[in-house]
């Protein structure tokens, strides 16, 4: 029943009960990014929507990982793309994060991940970063979880072939920089759930703007309470942020003063 009510809060209709605090590649400043241990840490700090990454390996293998190098995370060279999963999942994501006291964390693969986040009773908001939809669609098929999940991508055309795959999913748009004419009537023809922005370019006046599209507006990435609290003010809906129990208490407080 949890998961049902969480997910309605994506419905274009109704306003949300209160902001949604989005644990952005899980609890992403207290464990590795897009790990499982990410994921759980973000599940014990009571996050209802955990963000993460998606990427394709060379053989087709659907994986977690942000960046489009090797290197920062995983101390090598070379991308996701160019291994195979043999390879990728003897890599160590750990080892960079904290003086190496999470040495031998692993690659999650994309279909662990999603069962971690559901497992748990949180919604598993899925970012595109590589891989066709047809591949993003098979997993979620396979879980049986179309009603359980949120896609986004910066990839707006991905979204659209997403979206004939799996019409039933709900999908989120995000964006940077100015959100100008050429943007907003893109977005028009696309009908995403919700847009996802980055907070230091998008303007108060375009939240209105957002909302005549039949969309909810989340700003990313927000780690400052102050930042967190104008837009919780202006209306947001949602909050992509890397300390989802700070924020959480910033919704809290707000909620309360009202």
């Amino acid at each position: 029943m949890r998961l049902v009510f969480i997910a309605s809060l994506f419905m274009a209709t109704p306003v949300f009960a209160e902001p949604l605090v989005i644990a952005h590649r899980g609890a992403s400043a207290i464990a590795p990014e897009n790990t499982a241990a990410a994921i759980r840490e973000a599940l014990r700090l009571g996050a209802k929507v955990i963000e993460f990454d998606v990427r394709s390996t060379r053989d087709g293998e659907l994986v977690l990982f942000h960046d489009q190098e090797l290197d920062r995370l995983a101390g090598r060279s070379g991308t996701i793309e160019s291994l195979d999963w043999a390879t990728v999942k003897t890599l160590d994501v750990g080892k960079w994060f904290t003086k190496g006291s999470f040495a031998g964390e692993p690659v999650p693969r994309f279909e662990e991940a999603v069962r971690l986040c559901l497992e748990g009773g949180a919604i598993p908001l899925i970012e595109h970063k590589t891989g066709d939809a047809a591949a993003y669609a098979r997993v979620i098929h396979a879980l049986e979880a179309a009603d359980r999940v949120i896609v986004q991508s910066f990839d707006w055309k991905f979204l659209a072939a997403f979206r004939r795959e799996m019409p039933e999913v709900k999908i989120g748009a995000l964006g940077s920089k100015e959100l100008d004419a050429a943007k907003h009537s893109t977005l028009s023809g696309l009908q995403p759930d919700w847009v996802g922005w980055n907070h230091a370019d998008l303007l108060e006046t375009d939240l209105p703007r957002v909302r005549a599209l039949g969309a909810r507006l989340a700003l990313w990435t927000v780690n400052d309470s102050d930042i967190a609290t104008l837009w919780l003010k202006r209306g947001a809906d949602a909050i992509i942020t890397d300390v989802p129990d700070v924020i959480a208490g910033v919704v809290k407080g707000a909620a309360e003063a009202e």
